[in-house]
Parts: C-alpha cells; sequence; structure tokens
C-alpha cells in the first residue's frame, strides 16, 4: 500500500533514505534549504515542496533529519501550526531526550504524534537500505509507520515512551566514540613500537578487542587513502555534548565522556570538524607522524 509522505531534511541520511521510499511506489514531498539536494532528490522521483508545513499536508507521516535540536524545535513548531489531524512526525535526527519529550506532548496537543527515532548505519546502511531505527513513542504511531521505515531499515526497535530512541542513541554514539579514540591510542601506539599496522590489525579483528568500528568501519575511512565523510566530526562532537547534558541531569559522573569529547574538541579546532568523525584520531597520528592506513587501502 502507498502513502504520501513528506521528509524534510536531505543530508546524508536524509538524500539516501528518500531513494527507499521512492523505489517502493510512494509519493514523497521534500523540503530542504539546499536546492541541490532538493533537485537531486526530485530527480530520484521525488517532488519539492516550499516549507515544511507543505511537506506535511496530506502526508501519513513526516519525517525529519535535521542537525540540531533548534533546528527539529522550529520545523515541528512550523508543522503542527497546520491543520494536520492525525499526522505522525519521524524524527530521525539526533537531539536530546527532553526535546523529544516536550515536542511529542505539542504534537498530541496538536492532534498529532511525534515519534523520536534516530538511526545508526550511517551512509552505508542508508544507502543499502539496513539502517538501525531506535522509536520512542506511542505504540500506535509506532506500528502505523513500521511498514514505511521498512523501506530503509533493516532492524527496528520500539525502545519505549518518547525520549528513548534519543536516550539509546546517545549511547550508542558515545560508545562509538570513545570506541575510535581508544582504537586509535592503541593502533599508534603499537605501530610506534615497529608494529606492522596491517599486522595489527588482523590480530585485534580476531581477538577481544574487535569492534564493528575496527572491523567494519575503519577500513572504509580512517584505512583509506582519502579519508571519506560519512558522519562529520562536528556531529559527533554536537552527540556527545548532548550526552553529557542528558547524563548530567541524571546527576552520573562521566570522566570517560568528558576525556573523549575534548579530543574531539581538539580535532575541531585543528580544522577536522568537517571531516569523517574517525579523523579524531589524527590526535594520535601527529604525535607518531605515522599515518594509520593499511596496504589494502593504497591507492
Amino acid at each position: 500500500m502507498t502513502s504520501t509522505v513528506g521528509f524534510v531534511g536531505l543530508g546524508n541520511i536524509g538524500s539516501r533514505v528518500i531513494a527507499h521510499l521512492v523505489k517502493a511506489g510512494h509519493d514523497v514531498a521534500v523540503y530542504d534549504l539546499n536546492t541541490v539536494a532538493v533537485e537531486a532528490a526530485v530527480a530520484l522521483g521525488a517532488r519539492s515542496v516550499a516549507s515544511p508545513a507543505e511537506a506535511a499536508t496530506e502526508a501519513t507521516a513526516l519525517f525529519l533529519s535535521l542537525p540540531t535540536p533548534p533546528i527539529v524545535e522550529g520545523v515541528v513548531a512550523e508543522v503542527l501550526q497546520q491543520d494536520n489531524p492525525g499526522l505522525i512526525i519521524v524524527d530521525h535526527s539526533t537531539i536530546d531526550p527532553d526535546t523529544s519529550r516536550r515536542l511529542a506532548q505539542d504534537a498530541l496537543a496538536a492532534g498529532a504524534s511525534f515519534l523520536d527515532a534516530p538511526v545508526s548505519g550511517g551512509v552505508q546502511g542508508a544507502e543499502a537500505g539496513t539502517l538501525a531505527v531506535m522509536i520512542g513513542g506511542d505504540e500506535a504511531s509506532v506500528k502505523k509507520v513500521v511498514p514505511l521505515v521498512e523501506t530503509y531499515a533493516g532492524n527496528i526497535f520500539h525502545v519505549g515512551p518518547s525520549g528513548s530512541g534519543q536516550a539509546i542513541k546517545l549511547a550508542n554514539n558515545q560508545i562509538t566514540a570513545a570506541n575510535i579514540v581508544a582504537l586509535g591510542e592503541g593502533l599508534s601506539s603499537a605501530v610506534a613500537a615497529g608494529v606492522d599496522l596491517d599486522t595489527a590489525v588482523a590480530v585485534l579483528t580476531k581477538s577481544s578487542s574487535n569492534s564493528n568500528v575496527l572491523s567494519n568501519y575503519f577500513p572504509k575511512t580512517l584505512f583509506t587513502e582519502d579519508r571519506p565523510t560519512g558522519f562529520a566530526l562536528d556531529f559527533m562532537h554536537k552527540d556527545l555534548g548532548l550526552f553529557l547534558d542528558s547524563a548530567g541531569k541524571a546527576k552520573l559522573p562521566t570522566p570517560v565522556t568528558s576525556l573523549v569529547r575534548d579530543l574531539f574538541s581538539i580535532g575541531r579546532r585543528d580544522g577536522r570538524g568537517g571531516k569523517d568523525f574517525t579523523s579524531v584520531v589524527e590526535f594520535y597520528e601527529d604525535f607518531t607522524g605515522i599515518r594509520l592506513q593499511t596496504k589494502g587501502n593504497n591507492q
């Protein structure tokens, strides 16, 4: 069964997700300030609209994929000013749990629903249609949008009430960021001591320190010559800040995350904000003078 859906935010994830919605036969109305991204979406079969509110017109669901909490709040406020009874807003952005809970209440008061539904899997997952989606919100709304989300997701989790999806996503990103920093420190130490990088990677991917970052993500980013950007360091820095704010409200000590975020702050200071978030590891390369590029990725 096809539906009319809106999509606001055509960045690295959104621009790839809409391709799956269009391919599944859905009528997809898109909006983004980036006209180039809109033109690319239209070329895929989507249709351009003039505002987020228009994207929501006659839509079963409105999907958001936006960079910061204030932008999400502004878009939702604009949309909820319109008469869209029964509209379900599915927010794939990464924001904080408190903002998601507040927006869910605002949506309910306007006769709509708001689901926080951040994603994991990056550009590769969005292209392949295998994203992991963690959804917070009411069960009835989740069931209604699952057929749409299934067009681009490999795993869909209803993790609890409003805000729960964001809480899980921030934990995921915190753990991933800490893993990247730990790997960068460990690998740099090994190569500085004379161990061949390819040998170190081959051993560690078969040992207790293996992770998805080491075995799957680094080979596509850090270990390559061009180090393409799948998820910008600036965005991870933002997410770590959201994690620290959320943990602070729970009075949870965060010594690990505080240190990790400092390293991402150094990366931003050194001009790496727009590069892939794995470039935080270049902090260690600056000390060793050794680039962590495997032989298999020499181009």
